[in-house]
């Protein structure tokens, strides 16, 4: 993608790699963290997802949701509880050729709000959420409007 406008005269997908290749990299803390030392790594990156790790491999994902579910509704110390207690392990990912329409059905049927990239070997190339994978159908909506009308 070289970023001016596109021709219209046969379906164009972008695809996960696409979006994965704008983020900056890969904001992830490991299972033996604090829910308090996740919650600010996600704080300082303005994002609501991490990836749990460990060296290479994906063990798991915590999410705001995780933190307001698995800690403190239940009135555990965020100082304590350490991040491999109450992440989500049971992951569905995407690989970088999936598709966005694809992918958004992916994330809705399973009920998700973000969604791991992983290579063919099971490394972490990105982290998306479903409101980047909404930004960029919006986007291109809005320049294939423009484009039809002239």
């Amino acid at each position: 993608m070289d970023g001016g406008p596109r021709e219209y005269t046969e379906v164009t997908l972008v695809l996960l790699k696409d979006l994965i290749a704008r983020q900056k990299g890969i904001i992830s803390v490991s299972p033996t963290q604090t829910a308090r030392d996740a919650a600010k790594v996600m704080d300082e990156a303005n994002v609501g997802c991490t990836a749990v790790m460990e060296g290479d491999r994906l063990v798991g994902i915590f999410t705001e949701r995780d933190l307001v579910r698995r800690v403190l509704v239940k009135n555990l110390d965020v100082d304590q509880v350490r991040v491999s207690e109450v992440m989500t392990v049971e992951i569905v990912s995407g690989s970088p050729n999936d598709n966005l329409p694809d992918s958004e059905t992916r994330m809705r049927q399973s009920h998700i709000r973000h969604l791991p990239v992983l290579d063919e070997e099971g490394k972490v190339l990105g982290l998306l959420s479903i409101r980047d994978l909404l930004r960029e159908q919006t986007k291109e909506l809005r320049e294939y409007i423009a484009l039809r009308e002239g």
